[in-house]
Parts: C-alpha cells; structure tokens; sequence
C-alpha cells in the first residue's frame, strides 16, 4: 500500500513538473530567439606550390591563399578531402597563420595529387564552404 502511494506521488510531482516545463517559465519570456550569425567568406583562391625536396628529404610545398574580406576571419582549417567518407581536419591556423595567408607545410612522401581544403571560421564560430586544391607534381 506505501509503494502505491509512493508511485502515485512521484507521479504526480512528475506531471506537474512537466506542465510547467510545457507552459514555460515567465523569467525567460524575452530570451532572443533570432541569434546574429557573424559569418565569413570563404577564401577567394587556394593554391598549392610544390618547391622540391629539401636537404632533409622532406618534401616542401607552400599553401597559399587570398580573402575577400577578412574582417570576420578568427581562424583558418585546412583539411585532406577526398581521402575518406568526409573531409579530415589537418590543421587550424594560430593567430600568425591566421595573418599571413600561407603556410609552408614539409611532407615526409610525394603529396602529389593529393587534395587539401581550406575553410574560414568566422568570430562567430561560422565556418565557410571548403575551397579545394589539389598538390601539383614536383618540379
């Protein structure tokens, strides 16, 4: 007999607390619910350079890119696509990557004919459509 009390109880609590879950709570009538998005472009051109073979037998290539407008860039992310299901993330840029608009990368292995992608990530956590290049052969 406890238990049957003791379930009607809890049940009861339970169907009151969701009534007040379904009819919302007053202090958050005015929560915004239209976010501003902060979205960047994604990069206008990406190329990538091969150089050659260095003197440690490391293979060296220069990722270059350009932007429209970079006043909404925080990062860059450059991705291998085509290597699996989905596009991997290689490497984010820090703040002076971020600037430069390159990034030599060495390679243990001829790269050539591999693809990399390159997005934007906004300030406001946006990230841009993927841009492709492919690595040419060495010269």
């Amino acid at each position: 007999m406890r238990v049957m009390i003791f379930k009607r109880s809890v049940q009861t609590v339970a169907c009151g607390a969701l009534l007040v879950v379904l009819a919302g709570c007053p202090k958050h009538e005015n929560f915004p619910t239209a976010l501003e998005v902060v979205a960047a472009p994604a990069p206008s051109t990406f190329e990538v350079i091969a150089n050659g073979i260095n003197t440690s037998g490391l293979y060296e290539y220069d990722l270059t890119w350009s932007i429209s407008d970079a006043t909404n860039v925080d990062r860059y992310r450059l991705y291998l696509v085509g290597a699996g299901l989905a596009p991997e993330l290689v490497h984010e840029t820090t703040d002076q990557e971020t600037a430069a608009l390159a990034l030599p990368i060495a390679l243990p292995f001829n790269a050539e004919g591999l693809q990399f992608g390159l997005s934007t990530v906004s300030t406001g956590a946006v990230e841009s459509a993927i841009k492709p290049a492919t690595i040419p052969p060495i010269p």
